[in-house]
């Protein structure tokens, strides 16, 4: 949605693109305390848990269809066309992408392969053992030690490192008008994934639930994001899930997380250009 948003008002990358995903981040986080201030936090209280769980399933195999051009080594395609219409939704992406199964990288695969591998034999003998994070530093080891890069496995290169700066974005008046329709798309998502994804997990553990402290934390989260360069932030139901295997049950893990992400910026930008992408598609899928 942001993608589409900013399409045309700058170049994808450029120093103008990120103030204005910025500002999108900070329109965001308005509405959000706008929402938080009116007491929105009760749509949630519609949902029922059969609506819930069939919420999350969606959203996995929706995730899911989306991870299997980078599991393969493919392009992911942009959907088909039947006669004048043209099906660009989960499933006409998904057979967009498998009609390039001829150029699939066998590197790639066999990658992505090992990677599940790992994953799910991980969890198969314990649930202390990181599965996750194990293929992730094994791949960037075997990756550097055997130049995958050279063998057609794609790689993110050259990464960018250090702390990002703090501040407003540098955009015009005019922006905010053209871009609160996106951001209120935005909002609308951000809403409906929380109100869904929030209380289906606190049904599984048996624990307090309130809307509208999601829509506070929601709102600081994308307040911190717009002054600090990055785009809008989701209550994701894919990276809930990751936590939640993870063993998460608490703010500890967000702690824990951000401290790791800091780490990451200042020392370790240099490895992680090895990391195949296949990895990451893999892990999410």
């Amino acid at each position: 949605v942001m993608a589409a948003g900013l399409a045309g008002m700058a170049a994808t990358g450029s120093e103008q693109y990120v103030a204005l995903a910025g500002l999108v981040a900070l329109l965001a986080a308005v509405l959000l305390v706008v929402a938080r201030v009116v007491g929105l936090g009760f749509l949630a209280d519609f949902l029922s848990r059969t609506v819930l769980v069939g919420f999350l399933t969606g959203v996995g195999i929706q995730v899911a269809c989306g991870q299997v051009g980078g599991m393969l080594g493919i392009p992911e395609g942009d959907g088909i066309s039947i006669g004048s219409t043209t099906f660009d939704n989960t499933i006409g992406k998904l057979l967009s992408t498998l009609e390039g199964v001829g150029d699939l990288s066998a590197t790639t695969v066999a990658v992505s392969a090992v990677v599940l591998v790992v994953i799910v034999g991980a969890k198969k003998v314990t649930d202390k053992v990181p599965g996750a994070l194990v293929a992730v530093i094994g791949s960037i080891l075997v990756s550097w030690r055997l130049d995958l890069a050279d063998h057609g496995v794609r790689t993110p290169g050259t990464l960018p490192g250090g702390l990002p700066s703090i501040g407003i974005p540098d955009v015009s008046l005019s922006d905010v008008g053209a871009l609160l329709p996106t951001a209120a798309s935005i909002f609308v998502l951000i809403l409906a994934q929380s109100a869904a994804t929030s209380p289906a997990y606190a049904a599984k553990y048996e624990d307090r639930f309130d809307e509208d402290v999601d829509l506070a934390g929601l709102a600081g989260a994308n307040l911190a994001a717009g002054l600090t360069g990055t785009f809008v932030v989701n209550g994701s139901p894919t990276k809930t899930q990751m936590v939640d295997g993870a063993g998460g049950r608490s703010q500890v893990a967000q702690l824990v997380t951000g401290g790791i992400v800091a780490i990451v910026l200042l020392f370790l930008p240099a490895p992680l250009q090895y990391m195949p992408d296949a990895v990451l598609a893999s892990v999410v899928f």
